[in-house]
């Protein structure tokens, strides 16, 4: 387990923080220091309509899924969840964002939404055999759409996967 702090109440676990990456930590906080920290970042991902997402988007420099994982632009996209997302939408991960038609980018969206709701009801990104993210840590990942062999390389210092052939 990665459990770096446990808060016990009542003599039962009553709140666990798991952080396998040992990103961020935890850091008490009072209002003002909550929205000091939270300053920077851009909007949930869960709020963000279709407008405010081709807006927050469009003219960005970079591969569109930097610009995802970018906590300034859309705050709560990680790794997995870009990937997935990108794969549903049939965008390479290392398009540029500004080359993106609107089509493409209302396709992102969705992807999104779909790929949230679903995440938010698992309590994670789920590793189910239809999305690529279960997939993706295979020997030889196949897609599960197309059967292709999967790439992976880093894009925005992450490890990165998807189909060469879905994903044009």
């Amino acid at each position: 387990m990665h459990d770096r702090i446990v808060l016990m109440l009542d003599g039962t676990r009553n709140l666990c923080y798991r952080d396998q990456r040992k990103l961020q930590g935890v850091q008490l906080a009072d209002g003002a220091a909550v929205d000091r920290i939270l300053d920077g970042l851009g909007p949930d991902a869960l709020d963000v309509n279709r407008e405010d997402f081709l807006e927050l988007l469009s003219g960005r420099r970079g591969a569109i899924k930097s610009a995802l994982m970018d906590q300034s632009v859309i705050a709560g996209l990680g790794n997995l969840l870009c990937d997935e997302i990108l794969w549903r939408a049939r965008v390479a991960p290392r398009t540029p964002t500004r080359n993106l038609s609107e089509k493409a980018l209302r396709r992102i969206h969705a992807a999104l939404g779909r790929v949230l709701e679903a995440s938010v009801r698992a309590g994670c990104v789920p590793p189910r055999r239809s999305w690529l993210t279960g997939r993706r840590d295979d020997s030889e990942p196949l897609c599960p759409r197309c059967g292709s062999s999967m790439r992976s390389s880093r894009v925005a210092g992450r490890r990165t996967v998807w189909c060469p052939q879905c994903q044009t």
